[in-house]
């Protein structure tokens, strides 16, 4: 991996900015190096090896966001020069509190995080009615073909033949989900634990962070990475903050969760490079947990069959 940036580049960009404090170097995300600069900002610099376009939608995306009132670091700065740092670089304020997916909790305290943060998706899905992007600058959302990426997982001999069936039969329950038409919201796109943090003591919810996969479209994305077995509790907050949830939403949120766990078994991400590694093999172990539960009815249309 490319070294991080030399002090007098760092310097030179802060200047530029009048931007003063102490630079530490945070760690090295799939996309940025991060950095914190004092106590209360955050410097994110695109790798030299990577495609910055997730920092030309958070651009666009977070300004929207932010003014929304939806909890989110503001974003200070956009640079995209090249002059001080070879990178494309965005400042924010630092956020309150840690990942939550970097955190052992208290597992009962989960539920209530799982409301709040539902409430939070359906102020945003709620509040966002437009975003200024005059260049295009937002990302597409990305849908899983199920069926595609359970005939790619077969022949790649990462499932036997009895499980093949089996999840094809899944496949076809869930067909009209699939084939749903839905409103177009303004989504987050990637609501996974690592972008949402969080506070302990008692758990509540901080901000919601990286939009560098924004868009327009499918509002049970947002649910989809939440993770799964905690959906029903977020899709509860969302409903109370006045968020639409049509009677193939559930699937949908089922429909991207399969594919997901399918596409983890034929291994597209780099080896030792991307966090999508261990976070899509846990799609496997979301779905188990879910599979432990008591759900809601809604939900019954959209579960396996048994296996005989």
């Amino acid at each position: 991996m490319p070294e991080p940036f030399a002090p007098e580049q760092l310097q030179t960009f802060l200047d530029k900015h009048s931007l003063s404090g102490e630079v530490r170097f945070m760690g090295s995300g799939y996309i940025n190096w991060v950095y914190a600069v004092g106590d209360d900002t955050i410097l994110r610099a695109t790798r030299p090896d990577r495609d910055p376009e997730d920092s030309y939608t958070e651009a666009v995306a977070v300004p929207a966001v932010h003014a929304a009132g939806i909890r989110t670091p503001r974003l200070l700065f956009f640079d995209d020069d090249r002059d001080a740092l070879d990178s494309v670089v965005t400042v924010y304020e630092r956020a309150d509190g840690v990942a939550l997916g970097s955190l052992r909790v208290d597992q009962s305290e989960l539920p209530s995080l799982y409301r709040e943060f539902g409430r939070e998706v359906g102020r945003l899905h709620m509040r966002v009615k437009e975003v200024d992007d005059p260049k295009g600058w937002l990302d597409t959302q990305y849908d899983y073909d199920l069926r595609e990426e359970l005939e790619k997982a077969f022949a790649a001999n990462r499932l036997e033949t009895v499980s093949y069936d089996w999840l094809s039969k899944w496949t076809d329950r869930l067909q009209p989900a699939i084939d749903s038409s839905y409103e177009r919201k303004f989504i987050h796109n990637d609501m996974h634990a690592g972008n949402t943090m969080v506070l302990t003591g008692p758990l509540r919810l901080s901000a919601i962070i990286d939009w560098g996969d924004a868009c327009w479209g499918d509002p049970a994305q947002d649910i989809v990475k939440t993770p799964v077995w905690a959906a029903p509790w977020t899709i509860e907050g969302y409903r109370k903050e006045g968020g639409s949830v049509d009677e193939l939403f559930v699937g949908r949120v089922m429909v991207q969760n399969i594919g997901i766990a399918l596409e983890a078994l034929t291994g597209r991400w780099e080896e030792g490079e991307s966090p999508w590694q261990p976070m899509a093999s846990s799609f496997w172990t979301n779905l188990v947990r879910l599979m432990a539960m008591e759900l809601p009815d809604e939900w019954r249309p959209w579960l396996p069959d048994a296996p005989i």
